[in-house]
């Protein structure tokens, strides 16, 4: 393994622009809770939930290789510039790494984190393909960043809020994404629910999830900043309900990620003050 964090596709396979985020929204999590947290630990939460959501790109592209092929071919495993072993050999090295990492801070990161892999893991090999159990799962990985960062400080309060209203963002971009990738989803033999009930069903739930998201996010009392940027965060949601509605699936996730980018510096601000 040596060399390998010095080139290029190691970190491309672990998309580092979703690590980022993740990364982020735990060490928000961690303010949210403590506003004046150790340095220590807001760098050791937020490598954690970087290292951790590496791998779990890593090792989903590992079991996609054949339905990336169709959906996402210029991927490094598809492009033939990864080896799937190889893939595989450094998603459990990041996952060890990270609940080293996370072991540094208390038990119930440790705790969490391991649980996060597994499910990481287990959603990649066999639930992804499953009809809304997949969707489920990545709901609760990108709120349990939130989650991970309360804990950090020893309990979780309004990161409990946030991870509620993350999950919610999430599953409606998930249900997207499978509306989306229906074509090789169908040729891979997966089970999701657009496969299942259809495009249309399945845009009025993601919808509705979008929705329940927006309408939530003011329940936070995390001051005037707060409300001002998540707002702006919220027309991001409407937009994308409304591309997900004409059936423009990957306009929908475009609008949902630039929702979700800005919810992040909403829940910032939010902490901060």
């Amino acid at each position: 393994m040596r060399g390998i964090p010095l080139c290029p596709v190691y970190l491309e396979i672990m998309r580092p622009a979703n690590c980022l985020m993740a990364g982020i929204a735990s060490a928000i999590g961690l303010l949210v809770a403590d506003p004046t947290p150790p340095l220590v630990a807001l760098i050791l939460v937020s490598f954690t939930v970087f290292l951790i959501t590496g791998a779990g790109n890593a090792i989903n592209d590992y079991f996609d290789r054949e339905i990336d092929a169709v959906n996402r071919p210029a991927r490094p495993i598809p492009s033939g510039r990864m080896a799937p072993g190889t893939a595989r050999s450094w998603s459990f090295v990041l996952f060890a790494l990270g609940c080293v990492l996370a072991a540094m801070l208390n038990g119930p990161c440790l705790a969490v984190a391991a649980i996060s892999s597994a499910v990481l893991y287990l959603y990649a090999r066999t639930l992804k393909g499953t009809v809304l159990l997949g969707n489920v799962c990545v709901s609760y990985l990108t709120g349990s960043t939130f989650l991970f960062g309360g804990l950090a400080s020893g309990g979780i309060g309004p990161a409990g809020v946030l991870a509620l209203l993350a999950g919610l963002a999430t599953m409606g971009r998930e249900i997207a994404k499978d509306i989306e990738d229906m074509v090789g989803d169908s040729r891979g033999g997966a089970r999701t629910l657009p496969i299942v009930v259809g495009g249309r069903p399945s845009a009025l739930l993601g919808s509705a999830l979008i929705l329940a998201a927006l309408i939530l996010s003011y329940m936070p009392a995390l001051g005037r900043v707060y409300m001002a940027v998540v707002t702006l965060a919220n027309v991001a949601f409407a937009f994308s309900i409304l591309r997900l509605l004409k059936g423009d699936a990957n306009g929908a996730q475009r609008s949902i990620k630039v929702g979700m980018a800005v919810a992040l510096l909403a829940f910032l601000a939010g902490a901060l003050a």
